[in-house]
């Protein structure tokens, strides 16, 4: 078209010029001729310049409206799969971590291990995701009540080892020897804390070991702060990695959100006044320091585990570990002790066995036991006592340990300084000294299980309606716990009680005007833990037809003599499963025999469909738990069930980056419960965002209000129609 319109130009020009030309001629004014010929050329000199030039600007604004549109196109991509690309990249560098693993049994007891490994991981992504829930609705309180800092340590221990079980990483728990047994705080959101702290780490490629160091300062009066150092030998992290470590994401592929357990811990650790922060050095490792404000029980006691006898005391203690590190730990917890303790590396040990005659305990790595070894160590029990302890890690107890006669007892990595004491107390079977008295087991008069429970199989939620009836006292201070006990047996016809400790526990027991039926213990809680409730239960002979069924984290024989001792009937491993839950129930609840429990066929339960949100699929994302995808949607209702209020309100205020955060978070949460509309209109409106179009959000507020309206109801309707 152009080229046209400068085609007929010059035809004009060359018209008009001729024209002149003619006048002039005839008016034999060739001055005049020759002004406008040469007028003429420039003109056509101009339009050609002018020309090019528009070629030009086309060609140039072509190329930038090109790389305007790729741009765009790279940002949007970088929006929507942001979050894929990160999980991506911590999947690969899982996987390449888990390449060292050592690899494992081709039996199905191995398969149905992973299988567990991976639903305990899910559920916790679960669990952060209500306490996120809590924490924006406010509702999140934090407890100063008396607790064993011991137990949080076992339950952590326990629950790691329970989601890592196979690692090669070396955990270790290296605790200064001034801290206190006894503490005021609130042990269960610092168990918490800790735990996503030790996951996130646990979870860094090619690992060689993580270490918690605890210490204490002291300030004032009772209070003091303790200090949790976690150090892993990772690979480190990025600048850009460390300023997002605390900011969680939504994982689209994985349909879930990620982060949320750091991001949970950093809101937990300010609402206790406390400090967390983060140091990385790439290709070293990354530290975690967090700084917590709590009371000791005791100043006075400055020495909480006094041993018994004082024989027991300045024992010589050679300690050889495959970790030096975690035998330094394990040489500050005999020291406490006044033990006199000499630590060697693997490697000198196995190069040159020493003479170990002079030493009263000698503690080694099971990886060193050989037929030489045990025939040496056999020679010198002849003609003298001492004791062999085989040490190990929990990451790999369910690996077959050592067994001779030779070795007294097992040690199981990471410890603390009470299993310490207990193992020193069992050692020269002065039971009674680490476990309080209580009457002799064989006068209870009900059934005692101590082997691993046994799952029924086909057990759904309407199994437990063969215990209708029954009063159950659930004993737990984990209030999803309570929750998730709670939706899972009340369409049973079960009278259900809740204890939040085990003083609580002690004191419904011995109310005259209840009668339990069977008790589900909690251990590790503050005021009262479940060992010393089931001791002061057991103290009155009333209740010695009880049964009392413990929930644990740490499955260790010791742990579980611990637990026997006190008096306690049988034992479920956390986290909970509802088909070993349910045969425990059984054991004690049912007159047919366990084994005449007819097996049910698992039938699915048709369920309904709802607007705005696919409770399949959301149900799926809890892991298949739908006691805990309930407290998800309820938390979720509470917390958001009146948004479209605050979006009105942020829109008119013009509060744009607000609305961007509110709507980050819905569409993680709405990503996550499967509202499917929500989520989709909620990458809409972020859209808008990337663009910066702000002005077209007000346009969102009416859809926002009719999807989250539409969501309520039917969060409504589903959970009544439980």
């Amino acid at each position: 078209m152009r080229r046209k319109i400068i085609g007929i130009s010059i035809l004009a020009l060359f018209m008009t010029t001729g024209l002149e030309a003619k006048v002039v001629v005839d008016n034999e004014n060739f001055g005049l001729w020759i002004g406008i010929v040469a007028l003429a050329a420039v003109g056509l000199g101009i339009l050609y310049v002018s020309s090019q030039q528009a070629r030009k600007m086309q060609r140039m604004h072509k190329i930038l409206l090109d790389k305007q549109m790729e741009m765009e196109k790279n940002q949007n991509i970088l929006l929507t799969t942001m979050s894929e690309n990160i999980h991506s990249i911590a999947k690969q560098a899982l996987e390449e971590g888990r390449q060292m693993t050592p690899p494992s049994k081709t039996n199905m007891d191995d398969t149905e291990e992973n299988f567990s490994n991976v639903e305990n991981r899910l559920l916790d992504v679960t669990n952060d995701l209500i306490d996120f829930l809590r924490l924006k609705s406010q509702k999140v309180e934090i407890v100063e009540e008396e607790f064993n800092i011991n137990n949080v340590l076992n339950e952590v221990s326990g629950n790691i080892c329970s989601k890592f079980a196979g690692s090669p990483t070396e955990l270790i728990f290296d605790i200064d020897k001034n801290i206190p047994r006894d503490l005021v705080g609130d042990s269960l959101h610092l168990g918490q804390i800790l735990e996503s702290i030790l996951e996130y780490q646990m979870d860094q490629a090619n690992l060689s070991e993580v270490k918690l160091e605890i210490s204490l300062f002291e300030t004032y009066d009772e209070n003091i702060e303790m200090q949790f150092k976690v150090t892993d030998t990772g690979l480190g992290l990025t600048t850009e990695a460390l300023e997002n470590l605390f900011i969680p994401y939504y994982n689209e592929e994985e349909s879930s959100y990620v982060g949320l357990g750091l991001f949970v811990s950093s809101e937990l650790t300010a609402m206790m006044k406390g400090k967390i922060s983060v140091e990385s050095t790439i290709g070293k490792g990354s530290t975690f320091t967090l700084g917590l404000p709590l009371k000791v029980v005791d100043t006075e006691n400055k020495r909480m585990y006094r041993l018994p006898k004082k024989v027991l005391t300045t024992k010589q203690v050679f300690i050889v570990d495959d970790n030096y590190n975690a035998a330094l730990a394990l040489k500050k917890m005999f020291g406490y002790f006044r033990h006199d303790v000499t630590v060697i590396t693997k490697e000198e040990f196995r190069r040159n066995i020493p003479n170990l005659t002079p030493y009263d305990i000698i503690v080694l790595n099971e990886s060193l036991f050989t037929v030489r070894l045990v025939e040496y160590l056999s020679k010198i029990k002849m003609g003298k006592s001492f004791k062999v302890i085989a040490l190990n890690s929990l990451l790999r107890a369910d690996k077959k340990s050592f067994v001779d006669d030779v070795i007294d007892n097992h040690l199981f990595k990471p410890l603390n300084q009470e299993r310490i004491f207990e193992l020193i107390v069992n050692l020269y079977d002065l039971k009674d000294a680490a476990y309080p008295a209580r009457k002799d087991e064989n006068e209870k008069c009900v059934l005692t299980h101590k082997a691993h429970i046994l799952e029924t199989r086909g057990t759904t939620h309407e199994s437990f309606k063969d215990f209708a009836g029954k009063h159950i006292l659930i004993v737990e201070d984990n209030l999803i716990n309570q929750k998730v006990l709670t939706n899972l047996l009340h369409l049973s016809s079960m009278k259900l009680s809740i204890a939040n400790n085990g003083q609580e526990a002690v004191d419904m027991v011995k109310d005259k005007k209840r009668k339990f039926d069977l008790v589900l213990m909690d251990i590790n809680m503050p005021i009262m833990d479940g060992y010393t409730a089931t001791q002061m239960i057991r103290l009155d002979s009333k209740f010695d037809d009880l049964p009392i069924v413990a929930f644990t984290a740490l499955v260790l024989d010791s742990e579980i003599k611990k637990m026997f001792h006190s008096g306690i009937n049988a034992f479920l491993a956390k986290p909970l499963n509802i088909a070993k839950l349910y045969t425990a129930m059984a054991m004690f609840l049912l007159e047919a025999p366990l084994k005449e429990v007819p097996a049910r066929k698992i039938e699915k339960r048709e369920i309904e469909s709802y607007d705005g949100i696919n409770i399949e699929e959301g149900i799926r994302r809890s892991n298949g738990n739908e006691a805990l995808y309930l407290e998800v949607l309820k938390e979720f209702s509470e917390a958001y069930g009146e948004s479209q209020d605050i979006f009105a309100k942020l829109i008119k205020e013009h509060r744009y980056e607000q609305i961007k955060m509110l709507c980050i978070d819905m569409k993680g949460l709405s990503g996550a419960i499967g509202a499917e509309d929500m989520h989709t209109l909620m990458i809409e409106i972020l859209q808008l965002f990337l663009y910066k179009k702000y002005e077209i959000i007000a346009n969102y507020q009416e859809k926002y209000s009719f999807e989250i309206q539409t969501l309520k109801r039917s969060i409504s309707k589903y959970i009544k129609s439980i």
